[in-house]
């Protein structure tokens, strides 16, 4: 078991390191880094941006506030993930990227 362990490990060590050098050869200025060029794919940008609101305000937040108040809460927690992704991705999606774009924005403005 191990052996598995520090195999695994090693492997996921040398990928990282593999994909951080590749990335550090392929970036050319702050944009490159920062907003991947602005060449990036909407459906990675999306995912992005999703995993970012998800991740703190929907599952950290509401599941402390669901363990004081009960589990009966957590269907807000739902509720909040599908109708703010819904809200962030169709309705303001076009206007976000189109607003960061003509702003030169690095990050959502």
């Amino acid at each position: 078991m191990n052996t598995l362990l520090y195999v695994v490990t090693l492997a996921y060590l040398l990928v990282t390191l593999y994909l951080g050098y590749r990335g550090w050869k392929t970036t050319k200025d702050s944009e490159g880094y920062m907003v991947a060029g602005r060449k990036i794919h909407p459906y990675i940008m999306a995912m992005s941006y999703g995993a970012t609101f998800i991740s703190t305000s929907a599952i950290v937040g509401f599941g402390g506030t669901a363990a004081l108040f009960g589990m009966g809460l957590l269907w807000l927690t739902l509720l909040n993930i599908f109708v703010g992704i819904f809200l962030a991705f169709i309705v303001y999606g076009k206007r976000t990227r189109k607003m960061g774009h003509n702003l030169g924005a690095m990050t959502f403005p």
